[in-house]
């Protein structure tokens, strides 16, 4: 039990960390500490994340393979169709960003600066706001269901729930960034799931 309670510990830190790491307080902190050579943050900021996030698989990966319950060809079929189907949604989903700036390779004085960016609402952010944070729920979920261990379910559980936390406050960046027209974007697409799939 004090494996899985580490396990949860170890998640919810990186996505703690994963967030501040991002707060526009704390990027400026860094600009001003780090003069020039800010211009590597996101870089870092990402590198940093991947060797976190191994980190974190790792001592996973260590923890008993307990299951929940034996196999069942349906519930592994669903998984399937929910882990292969979330991974297309975050690839598709990168691909509609330029993957230099994305990653951190490249880098402009303006990218730290409030009003600098142009608010993008097209392709699959025409039917939701957060496609990536969409396919990374359905990725995980998928997961659990095609392997039912308890290790999966905590590390499932604990990235929806920071997923979820993480993107209220991204919302409140981004309504300092693009204000009024982010609020209109907000209110006519869905967060993280398509209308088709509300009750009306």
């Amino acid at each position: 039990m004090g494996s899985y309670v580490l396990l949860v510990t170890f998640w919810l830190a990186y996505g703690v960390l994963h967030s501040v790491l991002a707060n526009n307080v704390v990027k400026r902190f860094f600009e001003q500490k780090m003069g020039a050579g800010y211009r590597f943050y996101r870089l870092i900021y990402n590198g940093l994340a991947f060797v976190l996030l191994a980190a974190v698989l790792f001592y996973q990966f260590t923890l008993p393979a307990q299951s929940l319950w034996a196999f069942d060809w349906r519930i592994d079929l669903l998984g399937n169709f929910l882990k292969y189907g979330g991974l297309l949604i975050v690839m598709i989903a990168i691909s509609g960003y330029n993957f230099k700036e994305f990653s951190g390779l490249t880098f402009s004085p303006n990218d730290s600066k409030p009003g600098s960016g142009t608010l993008k609402t097209n392709g699959m952010l025409h039917y939701v706001r957060h496609p990536i944070y969409t396919g990374t729920i359905l990725f995980i979920w998928g997961l659990f269901l095609s392997d039912s261990l308890v290790r999966t379910l905590l590390m499932a559980a604990c990235v929806t729930v920071y997923t979820l936390i993480g993107i209220y406050f991204e919302e409140q960046k981004l309504v300092g960034e693009f204000g009024e027209a982010y609020r209109v974007y907000r209110r006519s697409v869905p967060m993280l799931f398509p209308k088709v799939f509300h009750k009306k």
